[in-house]
């Protein structure tokens, strides 16, 4: 497809926008949603950065539902669930994109 666009005419630049930009879109969902799933659940820099409890992430604020001898399992489910939804959201958002990379690929 690129060597047919130089045949056509067209620059560097149109070639990049208007070929290899839409076939790496499915790459580019895959990257944005597994990079903000690593950083929301970062737990080991949080940690060794944040010193006062007013600025914990979400993990670090799980981390303080067990104890040294008991955990609250109840509260720590529920709000472990209630920290995936961000991620879900996400997910969702990019999920035409996962999409329209299966189906590219079954495309002549």
């Amino acid at each position: 497809m690129i060597e047919s666009a130089k045949i056509d005419g067209a620059s560097e630049l149109k070639i990049f926008w208007r070929i290899i930009i839409p076939l790496s879109q499915p790459v580019i969902a895959d990257l944005a949603v597994l990079s903000f799933t690593w950083r929301w659940n970062d737990y080991i820099w949080p940690l060794l950065v944040v010193s006062s409890p007013k600025y914990m992430t979400l993990q670090l604020g799980l981390a303080l539902f067990s104890g040294e001898h008991t955990v609250q399992w109840g509260s720590l489910l529920a709000m472990t669930t209630l920290s995936m939804i961000p991620v879900m959201v996400v997910f969702l958002a990019f999920q035409r994109y996962f999409v329209k990379g299966i189906t590219m690929g079954s495309l002549k």
